[in-house]
């Protein structure tokens, strides 16, 4: 078996930077056939490795983080080297997109980790956080049960939008995405994004 990088990346709290997670780990015959060592390659023989971030689909490039290029070296200074655990490769590196699904294609030398998706929903939380601080500190009736009504409405279309990514329902995703985002534009008077208001 040849090795089969993984990686991960998590979005951080103001959805404006992602931390990346090498996570192939060291060769163990039963448990990781495909990771670091022999039989496989180690870090030692990367030439080129990096991550690139495409849309749901696969087809429009948004990103691509450099892991190794014989200036930028993620591998070198990890404890384990050449046959690292997981790790933190990149810290905080910028993240401009929004809510969505990703398409993570890892690329090490000319192997690549199996197909993977990530799905983000850090704005429409956000959205949902501000909603909550509307609740505590409103004082009218009225207003207080018409944001109850919408955060109910949103924790649905969450709750549905993480349900539709699990059975890789991708365009009903997007779809739930862009309609909770009208929501919470409408009624907290201000975008999703993290930033802003």
């Amino acid at each position: 078996m040849a090795l089969i990088p993984k990686i991960n990346i998590c979005l951080e709290s103001l959805c404006n930077r992602v931390n990346i997670y090498e996570e192939t780990s060291p060769y163990i015959a039963v448990i990781n056939p495909g990771g670091w060592g022999a039989p496989n390659i180690d870090t030692t023989s990367i030439t080129v490795a990096n991550l690139k971030v495409y849309d749901y689909t696969g087809v429009t490039l948004l990103d691509t983080i450099t892991l190794y290029d014989g200036v930028t070296d993620v591998y070198a200074a990890v404890a384990g080297t050449p046959t690292p655990g997981s790790f933190l490769a990149v810290e905080d590196h910028v993240w401009t997109q929004g809510d969505g699904i990703f398409e993570l294609v890892y690329l090490v030398n000319t192997l690549t980790n199996s197909t993977q998706h990530v799905l983000f929903t850090c704005s429409l939380e956000t959205c949902m956080n501000k909603l909550r601080v509307k609740l505590v500190t409103e004082c009218d009736a009225k207003k207080l049960e018409e944001y109850k009504g919408i955060l109910s409405q949103l924790e649905v279309f969450l709750y549905g939008i993480n349900s539709a990514f699990s059975c890789g329902e991708f365009a009903r995703v997007n779809t739930l995405i862009t309609t909770a985002a009208t929501i919470c534009a409408t009624f907290l008077d201000c975008n999703t994004s993290c930033s802003g208001c």
